[in-house]
């Protein structure tokens, strides 16, 4: 095995180990969420408020089909780095190949239902007609392209499986570069308005699937791909379907949920709407920062429990979850203290300045909680187990929340229920995640 490209978790050092598969997806999220907000900041800046409201509007009906497939992916990297902790190199080239084919049929099916359905999702979250044909626009062309993101990430996925997190890393700075360029070209140089923003994140994604699957198909490595062995092994997808459709379908509600978050938000001005295009924008920067050690903890533990490295687990959950809370207070509290200047990034207007704001620091005091509940259930999933977070996930997340939202509502006409949404849930799903976890590794270890 090529040692300088795979890092193999169960042996050696825990924490140098995590913190060198980390950065680099921390890096990577903070490349992502650059390029994503790059959007953001050229629609508000020389589009108008109006036009980062689409956007806006659009974000949550995307992350309801990625959501999907981000579950499935999360599925396949967990058997993929058990089998690479056991050292079953058949298995994981069966479950590599598995992944690929397979994850190219489920792009297909989004494309079209990604496509169809979105004149009906934005209508039922109530987007304004100022706002209606713009984010229909947008989405129709994110979603023409999203196969090719859906492969970029299956691919990525296998890498960071075997604990190769700095090549997709190199691969995101590559498409987030072209991104950026795009971005002004289109909107800027051809005045093709927000359309110029959706083409220019779709080019840049099928462009990035190129370097990815060079070094999957070229390299003589154990995860190298051959086009005649792309085939489904049922008994593997199977198991990536065990671990990883709770999650996806999770996910996916989870998303679709939160658009219905905007639905609320659209019942104050454009403004305000616009005032959440860019907290959401920001929070997923947030989530990011969470995502890349959570996802470090979720391949150590995939790898050292297919190995049989139970107790070496427990070492590293403690080395991860220190090194978790510390980075995300960090960011939390630079959130809360600049959070108009950060807001005024994107948009110059003032009242639409003001409502960010107020989102951003009614929600980032509460961010150690997001990250606990994150982390655990991440945890949980490099074990194997995935039904227990995906429940609750899903009742927090959406039963809570929505049900919240309902009843707040109706009891008030402020705008600030809206802002708390999100930190009354992390409470819950914070506390029921580290039970769930407990009670799962006790009965781990009772019996080994």
């Amino acid at each position: 095995m090529n040692k300088s490209r795979i890092l193999d978790m169960t042996e050696g050092a825990i924490l140098p180990q995590i913190a060198a598969f980390a950065l680099p997806l921390f890096a990577g999220n903070m490349f992502q969420q650059f390029y994503n907000t790059m959007d953001c900041f050229v629609v508000g800046k020389f589009l108008g408020k109006d036009a980062l409201a689409a956007i806006g509007a659009s974000t949550q009906y995307v992350f309801t089909v990625i959501g999907f497939f981000a579950g499935f992916s999360t599925g396949a990297q967990i058997v993929i780095s058990q089998a690479f902790g056991a050292k079953d190199i058949g298995r994981l080239q069966n479950a590599i190949h598995t992944a690929i084919l397979s994850a190219f049929f489920i792009s297909i099916v989004m494309t079209v239902a990604g496509i169809a359905l979105s004149p009906l999702v934005l209508r039922l979250i109530s987007v304004p007609e100022s706002v209606f044909e713009p984010a229909l626009s947008y989405l129709r062309i994110y979603f023409a392209g999203i196969s090719f993101l859906i492969l970029y990430n299956i691919g990525s996925g296998i890498l960071r499986a075997l604990g190769d997190s700095r090549r997709p890393l190199y691969f995101l700075v590559f498409s987030s570069l072209v991104n950026i360029a795009l971005d002004f070209i289109f909107v800027l140089g051809f005045k093709w308005g927000i359309k110029g923003a959706a083409w220019a994140t779709v080019i840049s994604e099928d462009l990035s699937i190129l370097p990815v699957f060079f070094v999957l198909m070229k390299s003589d490595d154990v995860f190298k791909v051959q086009v005649r062995r792309l085939r489904i092994d049922f008994k593997i997808l199977k198991e990536i379907l065990r671990i990883g459709l709770p999650g996806a379908i999770a996910s996916s509600i989870t998303a679709f949920s939160n658009t219905f978050i905007q639905k609320y938000v659209n019942a104050f001005t454009s403004s305000c709407a616009a005032g959440w295009a860019v907290f959401v924008r920001l929070d997923q920067l947030m989530q990011g920062v969470m995502q890349s050690i959570a996802f470090a903890a979720m391949t150590f533990t995939g790898q050292n429990f297919g190995a049989g490295k139970i107790m070496r687990i427990r070492q590293g959950i403690k080395s991860a979850l220190s090194m978790k809370l510390a980075l995300v207070a960090f960011f939390a509290i630079i959130f809360f203290i600049f959070a108009e200047l950060l807001t005024s990034i994107f948009i110059d207007d003032a009242e639409s300045i003001r409502y960010g704001a107020i989102f951003i620091r009614c929600t980032a005091p509460f961010y150690i909680l997001c990250a606990v509940c994150m982390f655990f259930a991440q945890i949980l999933r490099g074990l194997g187990i995935s039904l227990a977070p995906t429940i609750i996930t899903f009742a927090g997340f959406v039963l809570l929340r929505q049900t919240f939202l309902f009843v707040s509502t109706r009891l008030t006409s402020s705008f600030y229920v809206v802002s708390i949404a999100y930190p009354v849930v992390w409470v819950f799903t914070s506390i029921a995640m580290i039970c769930c976890y407990r009670f799962h590794w006790n009965n781990l270890r009772e019996r080994i």
